[in-house]
């Protein structure tokens, strides 16, 4: 396993003050000798992806995870973002239990804009996207999928990772959001699961099989399954 690798011309090694290199990026985006298109964070993502698999990986979780909870709300906000880009290297449990240990850390001080996840839908993202079973998390990560305004945040991933209860919550899922239904629909990747879902919704639920017809119409490529799915939901 490598203990040294080199990204943008800067060597990182087992002497490196990871925390240090890592919050001077975050803050000023001068530690890693970026170029001249480069930002912030795409010399971040080079870091981590040039990391994975060397011992420089878990220093660099460890600094972090630390991260998650600094009183530096920009530094804390560069961490999340990282969790989010690369979650596969992250335990969901820590995650979901620095979440409920510092809740208002990651509360948002002003509206937050619908196209990012705030801090704490961040994380849980993350989280949802690596299986898991551990019940907390399960628990916590099901709350959130219901939650009319952070679901679409973790939908992706709980769908993926959760499927069965997916499935058979499809209405409280899906509620009447046609975005929902096509992340529902999309992340189903075996025919016999779509079918499985599509014949699951209720008959005296007309609004939501309108949304799932709608969704087979966009997401199921094969035009067979797609011309089957569309008669069950008629």
């Amino acid at each position: 396993m490598r203990d040294t690798i080199t990204v943008n011309g800067r060597e990182i090694g087992p002497s490196t003050d990871l925390d240090v290199l890592l919050r001077r990026q975050l803050k000023w985006g001068t530690a890693l000798g970026q170029l001249p298109d480069e930002g912030s964070k795409t010399a971040i993502y080079a870091l981590f992806k040039a990391a994975t698999d060397t011992s420089i990986e878990p220093r660099l979780v460890e600094a972090v995870t630390a991260m998650l909870t600094d009183p530096d709300l920009e530094v804390r906000t560069g961490a999340v973002d990282i969790v989010q880009q690369f979650p596969a290297m992250f335990d969901p449990v820590r995650l979901v239990e620095i979440l409920d240990a510092h809740q208002a850390m990651f509360q948002p001080d002003a509206p937050t804009n619908a196209r990012k996840p705030d801090l704490a839908s961040g994380l849980l993202r993350a989280a949802a996207a690596r299986p898991t079973s551990n019940r907390r998390v399960i628990d916590r990560l099901r709350e959130a999928a219901v939650d009319r305004a952070i679901g679409g945040w973790v939908l992706a991933g709980v769908t993926s990772n959760d499927t069965d209860w997916v499935i058979e919550h499809a209405p409280e899922v899906v509620q009447d959001d046609p975005a929902r239904a096509r992340i529902v629909l999309s992340r189903l990747t075996d025919p016999a699961l779509r079918e499985r879902l599509v014949r699951g919704i209720p008959r005296e639920s007309p609004q939501l099989r309108g949304l799932m017809s709608s969704a087979v119409a966009e997401e199921i490529k094969d035009p067979a399954e797609r011309d089957r799915l569309a008669k069950l939901l008629n």
